[in-house]
């Protein structure tokens, strides 16, 4: 990054609140001296750094000023092209019309030279984004407020297990495998689940549950206090798995190519990576805990006496 550059990046830092220069430092990777040298620089172009010395002190912003229209480099309005392409891929996303709109300024955001360079760049870089699979989510916004506004909701929930009401706390909202997921606190399993958006055929408003301490951080798929899993999996197994997104971080490689996967998951969720460890065959072995083995043989036991009925 070059100074001007880094000088335009810290004022949009410092917009964020106060800073010290030590601080500063540390976001831009040089050092502290050359951040005062910047700071000095900074105060010369007219720009009012307000300098606070003390234990609390450090370096800010007036709350009234504002900076002027910042222009993008050719690089910037790509990478947010690409970004919002990306999400064009995807058949339900919230902030239709702001996504069509923010495409249009940055068009207008760059002399009509850099417009056609714009265009060429990005027709030789692309992001693959798996295509949405065309299933309706028509709460996707209600429950994206709702996990802003940290709002409780009532739900109607369709999983394999059949129709349940719940009331829930959304979290947040992700998108994998061309799929919308929220991730929320429920009242009756006391505990974080992740939900597939697709499948709510009810969301409405609900008080907050009383005697309910709120969670202060999300409980994932994962928690040490549950049984440890661990599978061998080959080398061919490992470059199979190290795709899927949740498991694939959490692979321990050996120089061989082969390796494990460990991870401590809730039972519940082991029907899911009993499907997963069939799909990958012979290339998957589960060790532990043996829950999950006597799993994986009785479905296979269940597909083989299905086939042998044939």
């Amino acid at each position: 990054m070059n100074r001007v550059d880094r000088l335009t990046a810290m004022l949009l830092y410092l917009q964020g609140g106060k800073r010290t220069a030590g601080e500063i430092a540390r976001r831009f990777e040089v050092s502290r001296r050359t951040i005062l040298r910047d700071i000095d620089a900074l105060g010369e172009m007219g720009i009012p750094i307000v300098a606070e010395l003390g234990s609390t002190g450090g370096y800010s912003l007036p709350p009234d000023y504002s900076l002027p229209p910042l222009a993008l480099t050719l690089h910037e309005a790509l990478l947010l092209r690409l970004a919002l392409s990306s999400l064009s891929q995807l058949g339900d996303v919230p902030f239709k019309g702001e996504r069509e709109s923010l495409l249009l300024k940055i068009q207008t955001l760059l002399p009509r030279h850099e417009r056609v360079n714009l265009e060429q760049l990005q027709q030789a870089v692309s992001l693959d984004v798996p295509s949405s699979r065309s299933y309706p989510t028509p709460f996707l916004d209600r429950l994206l407020k709702s996990a802003q506004e940290e709002c409780w909701v009532s739900v109607s929930y369709c999983s394999e297990k059949g129709v349940s009401q719940q009331t829930l706390l959304p979290l947040r909202l992700r998108t994998t495998a061309g799929l919308w997921y929220c991730e929320a606190y429920s009242y009756e399993r006391q505990a974080t689940r992740v939900y597939r958006v697709d499948r709510f055929l009810e969301v409405k408003a609900a008080m907050e549950p009383p005697e309910l301490e709120r969670p202060a951080t999300p409980i994932l798929h994962v928690d040490s206090s549950y049984p440890e899993v661990h599978i061998f999996l080959t080398a061919r197994g490992m470059l199979r798995l190290e795709h899927e997104p949740h498991l694939g971080p959490r692979l321990q490689r050996t120089e061989a190519g082969d390796g494990w996967l460990r991870l401590q998951l809730r039972p519940e969720e082991y029907d899911w990576l009993v499907s997963i460890v069939l799909g990958l065959g012979t290339d998957a072995k589960v060790l532990a805990p043996e829950e999950l083995r006597l799993r994986v043989q009785q479905v296979v036991h269940e597909i083989a006496h299905n086939y042998a009925e044939l």
